[in-house]
């Protein structure tokens, strides 16, 4: 038997096994042909029972209730993902016991639990569990199992509520890397003047039509005895380009230790590097893969968003090599910036693309993800030593990445959260503030 509970929520009302009622109608057969004491005895007994059973899952079906909320729905990679369950139980007879069957996506976690709820009663309590990667997941549906305490019928409560959440990758500082700048917008000065204001001003000149009157300079104006405006010099820290090869042929590794997960992190780091006060390095992304990502460099905190929600759904794809993906991205790249190439990728092809954008005052940097070194390999360790030499012979930077390279958090913050405690002997959940590092 099942039927409706609100917001999508079935009740099923079955019986565990038919052997109590096929004893039954035996049992009344035999009451029926030849009655004596022990089958009328026997027949009155069992129909007790499976009255007072029916009775109290029809209990459990109709009179308790089951809720899922979660604590946010967007958490870093390694931080605590946290739910509440709450049952609450309406009805004159207890719960004996209540299963949680969860059927979440998320990698590493189960909200499965059993639990007890007294009559007129509500059971609280908070799962948690390490996101242990990045990506989209789904938490949900679930299920709630219960049963009379005679085992005769089951109840099976049916929540198709579903949360996606979002698992952003993890910066990690990486010390040890220096990046060169392109020559247009390099760290002196630069003879050529900005359209757009910076915060770099470069002199003044005489007014002309279609000029703002924020540019007007007026101690100037005052001295020449003419409207004087202020010229920009273009901005004296280089944007930079994440390039993120995520050519599934070139691959190695598996789960958490594979190069895909390591060029994420990589890419991310950089674009928190560059988000920080000290840096203020426009930062833009370029990511192959399932989902291709073209994003234009920008500063902020919004920027950085942006790119590690794209990283955190980023996956491998086969068909475009990173040969043919700089061909295809060159122009848009433009002029004098500075290019970070993160690739597992030891084929030499992909250095000539690299040539006439250097020409252009870009200035490239290859992090080379070793992937002789993950589990399972992939190519040979000489190709890679030949690959650096080619790069070293064109001036190109070039940093290689083994397994088991020690990410360390960027940063770590102090964050305080609520948690719920259930107080021994008494039963009664109360709420404490606790205070965490992530």
């Amino acid at each position: 038997m099942t039927i409706g509970n609100g917001a999508g929520v079935t009740s099923r009302l079955r019986p565990t096994s038919l052997l109590p009622f096929m004893v039954w109608a035996g049992l009344l057969f035999l009451h029926l042909t030849s009655p004596s004491q022990v089958s009328s005895a026997l027949l009155v007994g069992l129909s007790a029972m499976l009255l007072v059973a029916y009775a109290w899952a029809r209990s459990l079906r109709d009179r308790v209730t089951g809720q899922r909320r979660v604590f946010g729905t967007w958490v870093v990679a390694g931080d605590q993902l946290r739910e509440q369950f709450t049952l609450v139980n309406d009805g004159w007879l207890p719960v004996l016991w209540a299963q949680v069957r969860d059927h979440s996506e998320v990698p590493g976690y189960r909200a499965d639990r059993v639990e007890t709820v007294d009559s007129h009663g509500e059971r609280v309590w908070t799962r948690t569990g390490t996101c242990q990667r990045r990506g989209v997941f789904r938490l949900g549906p679930w299920e709630l199992h219960m049963a009379d305490p005679l085992g005769f019928f089951e109840v099976i409560q049916h929540y198709p509520e579903t949360t996606t959440i979002m698992v952003y990758p993890r910066a990690a500082h990486l010390p040890e890397i220096e990046l060169p700048r392109g020559r247009a917008p390099g760290r002196e000065a630069s003879s050529e003047r900005s359209a757009m204001e910076t915060v770099r001003v470069g002199g003044v000149r005489p007014y002309v039509s279609g000029d703002s009157l924020r540019r007007v300079h007026w101690r100037a104006t005052a001295h020449h005895d003419r409207l004087m405006v202020r010229e920009f010099d273009r901005e004296p820290s280089g944007d930079v380009w994440l390039v993120v090869d995520l050519d599934a042929e070139v691959q190695a590794g598996q789960e958490a230790e594979a190069t895909q997960e390591y060029a994420v992190i990589l890419a991310a780091s950089l674009a928190a590097r560059f988000a920080r006060e000290g840096e203020r390095r426009a930062v833009g992304l370029c990511l192959s893969g399932q989902r291709p990502v073209l994003l234009s460099p920008a500063r902020g905190q919004a920027q950085l968003w942006r790119i590690l929600e794209a990283l955190a759904t980023a996956e491998p794809a086969s068909g475009i090599p990173l040969s043919i993906l700089l061909e295809q991205i060159g122009p848009s790249l433009g002029n004098g910036r500075t290019i970070v190439l993160i690739t597992p990728s030891q084929d030499p092809a992909w250095v000539a693309p690299l040539l006439p954008l250097m020409a252009r005052g870009n200035a490239p940097t290859a992090m080379l993800l070793d992937a002789t070194t993950f589990t399972p390999p992939r190519g040979e360790q000489g190709a890679l030593v030949g690959l650096r030499g080619l790069l070293a012979q064109q001036r190109i930077p070039s940093y290689v990445i083994a397994q088991g390279f020690p990410f360390q958090p960027l940063d770590r913050i102090r964050r305080q959260r609520r948690v719920f405690k259930t107080l021994p002997g008494t039963g009664r959940v109360i709420q404490m503030e606790v205070e965490e590092e992530v």
